[in-house]
């Protein structure tokens, strides 16, 4: 069996995360609705509420944390700051954990992202055979998502409209 996951909570301020290595995480989110932000800090650790690590993104929406431990599960929150370096709040906590290492590359990569109240899944066309599948729990019951998904050329997308209040994905072989 090879199976991949990912989880959502729809109200976190970040939106994607993805796993382009086994060490690290491509995060990306919406940005603030206050005029001046000068810069976003992305906090984690390995506890809930428990953030022991922080990266500056700067005033962009997307960064990347490396040295992340396959296997492991992080919790990551998002704050911004003004240029009077007064920082927001966190934002809602997301749940991430680093898939275990892949080094013949035999699993795809899954990606999500967020559109509206959708939830957009992408692999890589080279990965045939895989189910995609969701969950309102990690030890629910998984459905297959068994509309096709639409094929850009390089990757496989399709656009769940299922809503639950946390939702998990995972790739079946």
């Amino acid at each position: 069996m090879v199976c991949i996951l990912l989880f959502l909570n729809p109200a976190a301020a970040i939106r994607a995360a993805s796993a382009p290595s086994t060490s690290s995480v491509t995060l990306s989110w919406d940005a603030s609705n206050s005029t001046n932000v000068a810069s976003y800090q992305i906090y984690y650790g390995t506890t809930s509420g428990g953030y022991t690590q922080v990266v500056s993104a700067g005033d962009v929406t997307q960064t990347t944390i490396t040295g992340l431990t396959p296997g492991t599960t992080y919790f990551l929150a998002a704050t911004s700051s003004d240029d009077a370096s007064l920082e927001s709040v966190y934002s809602n906590e997301i749940e991430f954990v680093m898939p275990a290492g892949r080094p013949d590359g035999s699993l795809p990569e899954l990606s999500l992202s967020r559109t509206g109240s959708n939830s957009v899944l992408q692999w890589p066309t080279n990965f045939t055979g895989f189910t995609l599948q969701w969950s309102a729990s990690p030890a629910g019951a998984w459905t297959d998502l068994t509309s096709s998904p639409s094929n850009s050329g390089s990757y496989f997308a399709y656009t769940n409209t299922t809503s639950a209040a946390q939702q998990y994905y995972r790739l079946m072989r």
